[in-house]
């Protein structure tokens, strides 16, 4: 699959309307990069590190491979989140562990709240997307690799059912590698904490329950 990551998923996606409301298609980088640059300018969205630049660098960031592509998702016609997909054997996170057949790396931002705030819109956004990679794209493991820092998607991770392996030194952050099986989904869509925020220790082994400082530069949410 590793070759044909992107051709792959953009294939199966043809046939995916909607996923618990919410509609996905392909990112369009001349209609989508307006809005993508006054998301990542937000203040929240410090951790993709893609503040001040201008439309031409994002677009180069942004633009799909063979091995990486990103979504747009909407809700009611509106553009809510994006995502960004990529194959961790041809990406940086790849160099700190072995990599396996049918994993999936990804990246995720969402846009700055507008109008009445949508209760729980976070963790519904990061389950379906969740489903999305294990159940509809048949991957076997969703990988992650937040930034140390980044104190609000580690609960968020916890609750879809992601737990961290290790912390990383990537060349722009201090990460945590984590993962998610289908199986592991299930089980914290089954446990009563994933109704409500838990402890950000929660996703760590105990050795990495206590962050260490890193530069905030580029990330995912």
């Amino acid at each position: 699959m590793a070759s044909l990551f992107s051709s792959h998923c953009l294939t199966q996606l043809s046939a995916i309307t909607s996923i618990n409301g919410f509609q996905f298609r392909a990112l369009d980088l001349k209609q989508d990069l307006p809005t993508l640059q006054s998301w990542f300018n937000q203040e929240y969205a410090q951790f993709w590190g893609m503040q001040g630049l201008n439309l031409a660098a994002i677009e180069n960031l942004m633009a799909a491979t063979e091995h990486k592509f990103a979504l747009i998702g909407e809700l009611q016609g509106k553009a809510l989140f994006m995502v960004e997909f990529y194959d961790p054997a041809h990406d940086e996170i790849g160099h700190h562990y072995r990599v396996a057949p049918g994993d999936c790396g990804m990246h995720l931002i969402i846009a700055p709240p507008d109008g009445s705030p949508i209760s729980g819109l976070s963790f519904k956004v990061m389950d379906t997307i969740a489903q999305l990679v294990l159940e509809k794209l048949a991957f076997n493991r969703l990988v992650v690799e937040p930034d140390q820092l980044n104190s609000k998607i580690h609960r968020l991770n916890s609750r879809v059912g992601i737990r961290y392996e290790k912390a990383i030194q990537l060349s722009t952050k201090a990460a945590f590698l984590g993962f998610c099986t289908a199986a592991e989904r299930h089980l914290a869509s089954n446990t009563p904490s994933s109704t409500g925020l838990v402890q950000t220790s929660s996703a760590l082994p105990s050795s990495l329950a206590a962050p260490v400082t890193s530069p905030m530069t580029l990330s995912t949410l």
